[in-house]
């Protein structure tokens, strides 16, 4: 990640503002590595605090907090275990609440809020895009005035996706089963084996015909949706701030980034509590010795103040405030707001008090083991953005990018001139293959949050008698665990119906796979996977051509003793066989970490 001037492009991110975009929570921590502190933000202003704070102790005390559930598993070996899983309450709390539990007006609701779905540019305006939040599914359109539209993602007809089938000439979503078509409300709209139009108006007016609608908004560049129907829902959505709202800056400019990291909502949210595991986690290591290299690494530093605002820990979030954590960033002081359930906006200030580096991550829980990820950064001065350190650049790897610098010209020439639609093919690319290494900051963090997740559910114990926690630096982690345990049910609530009882082990392709993390999620890296796919096909029959031709100039010229014209056409083919298989690796780039050859476990370190 670099910083140019003040802020992030707004528009078409540079390779290296894509790595900000992509990369996991802890970036909010690697950006800061060299200079800036890891640090957390300011309070949003006093009229959304008191609005926020209002609502939370107000309409949420009139309903009941939802019951906890208790949660079976399986060992490895079979038995029957009871374990804590880090995205659900805690066992012991699921028989009798404690004496000392918060009121109902201080417990956060999980299924009354605003969730971020995903950046407005990353979705398809002519297509069905489905989406998962607490475990439920919906499906997202540009519906009827341009406005978008969410409701459940089952037909009311038969429970097939309504995300399988179109949208229609009249902006209305079609399901691919039985033509079946839905308005913005879910109201069915047709319904084409109906006998006659009196038999289709009288089922259309039924209310069992209709798609369950949500609300959904549209601001701060992303959609938003309140996983809970019904009329009372959309009166106290209207009424109720999204998350980013409550930023004392307002919002930073240029474009969000969005993974699905496949962790749980509990070990994502601690991980970016957790700013100091980024001098070790994310540092440059000796390829030969594995330690840490010295000379590409700057010394950390204790950190010796990070503690949650006094009065700030409520239903809504809390505030921590905190130091640097290395010898380049000591002297900067965070912090940051965590608005329940999704949002946490830093803010980094330099020993003079003057604005250094911001930072806003979101989160949705999509489903057990799984949630999604927001991020964008402004940087305030050209120093607060350094990254991890400089990768060794070898002669060889010099010589090599000279040598391939023609063929790299010609990529870039094809992706702008002959692509179908070079404006989004250009953003993916950056996405996907100039800005790979966002992903290699993701896999570390998520080898990491897999750890824990797993090593928790596994556990008969709370997060207090799980971890040790003896330093500062741990004041985050140990923050956002008090706002669960004492706010938030101890856990996430999913949907009805939805349970959390896999087990959260997942093999390590699964782990290291990026299209389900990113590409499939953003219309950019569909885009650019595409073209790339059409570009190996006549890359492949172009090296077939140029065979063909080198099989018949060679038996002609062995005739006439001429040999130049079928070596420049095996030529040909053996630089387009070359260019299928660089355009073949790039394609498994936008897939998976897991490398095309050799060893499939990548070096991530």
């Amino acid at each position: 990640v670099r910083a140019r001037g003040a802020s992030l492009s707004p528009r078409h991110p540079t390779r290296r503002e894509m790595i900000a975009s992509i990369a996991t929570a802890p970036v909010t921590a690697v950006v800061a590595r060299r200079s800036a502190g890891s640090s957390r933000t300011t309070r949003g202003p006093t009229a959304i605090r008191a609005g926020r704070a209002a609502f939370a102790t107000g309409h949420h005390g009139t309903l009941a907090p939802p019951s906890p559930r208790r949660v079976m598993r399986r060992s490895a070996r079979g038995g029957a275990v009871r374990a804590q899983s880090i995205s659900e309450p805690p066992s012991k709390t699921t028989e009798r609440a404690p004496a000392d539990a918060p009121a109902a007006g201080d417990r956060f609701d999980w299924t009354r809020a605003w969730y971020p779905m995903s950046p407005i540019d990353f979705l398809d305006e002519t297509a069905p895009n489905p989406m998962k939040v607490l475990g439920k599914s919906i499906v997202a359109w540009k519906g009827e005035g341009g406005a978008w539209a969410v409701v459940e993602d089952s037909c009311p007809h038969r429970m097939a996706p309504l995300s399988l089938g179109f949208i229609s000439e009249d902006k209305q979503i079609v399901c691919r089963y039985h033509g079946w078509e839905f308005g913005n409300d879910g109201k069915a709209a047709a319904i084409p084996m109906s006998t006659d139009a009196k038999a289709e108006k009288t089922a259309c007016e039924s209310p069992r015909s209709c798609a369950v609608s949500y609300p959904v908004k549209e601001e701060a560049g992303v959609l938003w949706v309140w996983p809970t129907a019904g009329a009372d829902a959309w009166l106290e959505a209207s009424a109720t701030p999204v998350a980013t709202a409550a930023a004392e800056f307002g919002e930073l400019p240029g474009d969000w980034g969005m993974v699905e990291l496949p962790v749980g909502y509990a070990p994502a949210l601690e991980n970016q509590f957790d700013p100091s595991h980024a001098e070790w986690l994310h540092a440059k290591y000796n390829a030969e010795s594995g330690l840490l290299d010295g000379a590409m690494n700057v010394a950390y530093e204790p950190m010796t103040r990070f503690n949650v605002k006094e009065g700030t820990m409520g239903a809504g979030g809390f505030t921590v405030e905190h130091g640097g954590y290395n010898a380049g960033n000591k002297d900067v002081s965070a912090e940051r707001l965590f608005t329940a359930p999704c949002s946490s906006r830093s803010e980094y200030k330099d020993a003079n008090g003057n604005r250094y580096l911001s930072a806003a991550i979101l989160y949705t829980p999509t489903e057990p083991g799984r949630c999604l990820m927001f991020t964008k950064f402004q940087a305030h001065t050209r120093k607060a953005v350094q990254g991890a350190g400089k990768a060794k650049v070898t002669a060889g790897d010099r010589w090599r990018g000279i040598l391939e610098s023609p063929a790299r010209a010609a990529f870039q020439w094809y992706m702008e001139f002959v692509a179908k639609d070079p404006e989004l093919v250009r953003v993916g690319l950056q996405h996907g293959v100039y800005g790979a290494g966002a992903y290699t900051l993701g896999d570390q963090d998520i080898q990491a949050m897999h750890g824990v997740e797993v090593a928790m559910e596994t556990a008969e114990r709370d997060w207090k008698k799980s971890y040790y926690l003896p330093t500062p630096s741990d004041a985050g982690v140990a923050g956002f665990r008090t706002w669960m345990d004492e706010h938030a049910g101890g856990g996430v609530r999913w949907a009805d119906g939805v349970r959390d009882d896999e087990s959260k082990m997942k093999p390590i392709a699964q782990r290291l796979e990026r299209y389900e993390r990113h590409t499939r999620h953003c219309r950019y890296c569909k885009a650019a996977l595409r073209e790339l796919g059409v570009l190996e096909e006549r890359l492949v029959d172009f090296s077939n051509a140029m065979l063909a031709a080198g099989l018949v100039f060679g038996l002609g010229g062995a005739v006439v003793g001429q040999e130049g014209p079928a070596v420049v056409s095996l030529c040909l083919a053996g630089l387009a066989v070359n260019a299928t298989e660089s355009v073949r690796d790039m394609q498994h780039g936008m897939k998976t970490s897991v490398p095309r050859r050799g060893d499939p476990i990548p070096k991530l370190w």
